[in-house]
């Protein structure tokens, strides 16, 4: 992979990244306890409990997608980026492209 691609794909990564903190960040709330209010009915607390968990997963994924683009970010910085965790073999660019934070090719995947 050429140094201009390693920038490229490096800048892709960091847009990402921000722009997943910047949801961290903004969905902190919805991932809060849910207070139990009589003012609420049972059914609208499930409903508040239900919009929790998947607030939490949500962010527990993102969380995920940010440890994934940290250590992309790392390998790039190693000049092993671009190159399959368990093959060695390069990731094709497309790959790349639509997941720049892919560790293995499409065939160990």
């Amino acid at each position: 992979m050429t140094p201009e691609r390693q920038a490229h794909f490096r800048e892709r990564l960091l847009a990402l990244e921000k722009e997943i903190q910047v949801d961290l960040v903004a969905s902190k709330d919805a991932s809060g306890v849910v207070e139990l209010d009589t003012a609420i009915g049972r059914l609208s607390r499930m409903d508040a409990m239900q919009n929790q968990q998947m607030a939490l997963e949500l962010r527990r994924r993102q969380e995920q997608q940010l440890q994934r683009i940290t250590n992309a970010l790392k390998r790039i910085t190693q000049n092993r980026y671009g190159f399959c965790g368990r093959c060695k073999q390069p990731i094709a660019e497309e790959r790349l492209e639509i997941s720049p934070d892919a560790v293995m090719c499409v065939r160990c995947a």
